[in-house]
Order: C-alpha cells, then structure tokens, then sequence
C-alpha cells in the first residue's frame, strides 16, 4: 500500500464557448449587399464628375464625402462578407480603421479636400493610433480562441475623450468622426445575437448614406466656398439620389437584415 496522494487532475480552460458564440452564422442578404457596393461605385464615379462648371465633386464635397465614401465602402463590403458574428467584428474594426486613416491620411499629405491650418500636430495623434488600434481589434478577433471586447473598449474610450477635446477645440469634423468611431463598435458588440449584430451594421450603413447625402452642405458650411455663376450638373443632383438609395437600403436591412436562407431560430 502506497502513502503517495492521487495527483491533482489537470481541467484545461475552457475555450471553446466563446469562439462557438462568435462563429454563430448570419447570412448576409446577398442581393441587397451587391446592390449596395454597385451604388458606393456610382456614388464614387459621380462624385469624381464635374458638379458646378468645371469645378468636379471633390472640390465641392471634399473630406466630408472622402470619409462618407470610405464608411459606405466599408459597411457594404462587411455586409457582403461576412457570415458569421466573428466577420461582422472584424470588418466593424476595420472600417473604423479605415475612416480614421483616411482622415490621418487626409491631413499628414495636407490635401486640398481638408483646407484650414496645419492641424498635423493635433489630428496625426490622435486618428493614426485609432487607425492602428482597429486593425489591433481586427486581428485579436481572428485568433482562436478570440480575446474579449477589450481592444473595441479601449478604441471606443479614447475616440469619445477626443471627441471631446476636439469639439472644445472648435474643429468639428474631426470632432465627429471621432464620436462615429466612439460608437461604432457598440453597434455590433452590444447585441446578443448574431442577427442583431448584423442589424447594427445596417445601422452603420445607414449613418454613411447620411453622412454621403450630407457632405456637400457640411464641406461648404466648413469651406464657405465661393459662390459660382454656374448651374450645377446633371450629376451634382444623382450624388444625393444614390445615398438616398444606400439609406433606403440600410433601412430594409434594419427590418430584414438576413438573407432569406437565414435560420428562424433566435441567435
């Protein structure tokens, strides 16, 4: 008879709970979401044509409808993407990403489509690690098992506590690209199902149609550009009838955000 005691059984964590809530599928609505990306092309093919004389969209819609076109490219290629609630994690962090890049990059190369002083010392800051911290969410999603909300929580802080300290500073498209950034996340990290998940990105869809159908008034509001003895073009009036379409389709997805081969069951 030996005195040994019995060794302790070894209980490995348990991982696979979570990885299994977040592979949950949600087909996308797959019609729909190739009609959205075919309206983000003509709205972009619009808005590169001459709006007021020679003077092409660019000019007249400027770093409003570059951010709009980039949050409606982002939102309608995670729409057709993705298929599980994991997909929709990962492109809501990549689009934010991609937002605040483009504004990063917006203001480091100086471009015409963002005038005013040099804010480089002040935006770079603040929108490039934002950039960074999306792509960081985006790959801590995809490992298995997946780390928590934490990346989307810190993202999420920091963007609100700048958006604060931009619209103290008075600099109000910045400001609100920061408070879009500061609530993106909860738009699909909140729900409890895979199916709501995918209703939030709709919800973000719909927030860029507005944002597309509202650059031009919200760059000339920033700008005060001169007034022109031109009449506008043809294509200045189909810019706001496409995001009026984007906005009618993001609005059906918030009722029916599935496809038709979606389960019936709550998930």
């Amino acid at each position: 008879m030996s005195g040994a005691a019995p060794a302790p059984a070894v209980v490995a964590p348990v991982v696979g709970g979570a990885d299994a809530a977040l592979d949950v599928a949600t087909p996308p609505a797959a019609a729909r979401a190739r009609a959205r990306l075919a309206l983000v092309l003509v709205g972009l093919g619009l808005w590169l044509l001459p709006w007021l004389g020679a003077e092409r969209g660019p000019a007249r819609a400027g770093a409003p409808a570059a951010l709009g076109f980039a949050f409606a490219w982002g939102t309608a290629a995670t729409a057709l993407l993705a298929r599980t609630r994991r997909g929709l994690l990962v492109g809501e962090a990549l689009i934010s990403a991609l937002v605040a890049g483009t504004l990063a990059a917006l203001v480091a190369l100086h471009h015409p489509w963002l005038p005013g002083p040099d804010r480089t010392a002040t935006l770079l800051p603040i929108f490039g690690p934002l950039a960074a911290l999306g792509v960081l969410d985006a790959v801590s999603r995809l490992r298995r098992p997946a780390l928590g909300g934490e990346v989307a929580a810190i993202r999420a802080t920091a963007a609100l506590l700048c958006a604060g300290a931009l619209w103290v500073a008075a600099d109000p498209l910045p400001a609100v690209v920061a408070v879009v950034l500061a609530l993106a996340p909860a738009a699909v990290v909140r729900p409890v199902t895979a199916r709501g998940a995918r209703r939030g990105l709709e919800a973000l869809a719909l927030l860029a149609a507005v944002a597309l159908f509202l650059a031009p008034e919200a760059h000339g509001w920033l700008v005060a550009p001169p007034v022109s003895p031109e009449s506008p073009t043809v294509w200045a009036f189909l810019h706001p009838l496409v995001a009026v379409a984007l906005a009618a389709l993001a609005v059906r997805g918030l009722l029916l955000p599935e496809g038709a081969d979606a389960p019936t069951a709550p998930r």
